[in-house]
């Protein structure tokens, strides 16, 4: 139950950053607890396994954020259009689960290349938003938002770690 936490993560996000902590030392360790707690608890279920499908999301996830961000800001696409081509063609390719990473990993895309302006943490964020989609499961099942929460968390994530927020 205490892995459904993970869902906090971009509300003590945005929290933090309405009073202005979230760029501080205390913000950024605060998103990181609210993580580990979340990551530590979902990694403790009776049902999870850790196998490829782990590998394997992380990997789509990573891919289409970083199509989504090279359409939107290289090609000058924008966000919205960039996201909707990674998810069409991600529907057409993949099949089930994959398709759902696979779109997940767009929203991640969607991110300003101000926010993210070297790839490398781009790519940390897609990875994150694939394992993030593996642990929380069986959470949130049919609920909406819960592909651009997920993707909103790996996001602010890496940017507190960076300190690009």
């Amino acid at each position: 139950m205490w892995y459904q936490i993970l869902i906090l993560v971009p509300v003590v996000a945005a929290a933090l950053d309405i009073f202005g902590l979230l760029s501080t030392a205390l913000g950024r360790i605060l998103v990181l607890a609210v993580l580990v707690v979340g990551v530590l608890m979902a990694l403790q279920r009776p049902t999870f396994k850790p196998s490829t499908k782990l590998i394997r999301s992380a990997l789509i996830s990573c891919l289409a954020a970083l199509v989504t961000f090279l359409l939107s800001t290289r090609l000058g696409l924008g966000a919205v259009v960039a996201s909707a081509l990674v998810g069409l063609v991600g529907a057409q390719v993949l099949k089930g689960r994959d398709q759902l990473i696979m779109y997940m990993g767009s929203f991640v895309g969607m991110s300003s290349a101000l926010r993210f302006p070297t790839m490398a943490p781009l790519l940390a964020a897609g990875l994150l938003g694939g394992i993030l989609f593996e642990l929380t499961d069986e959470c949130w099942v049919g609920v909406g938002g819960r592909l651009g929460t997920i993707a909103a968390a790996a996001v602010v994530v890496v940017l507190s770690v960076i300190g690009g927020i």
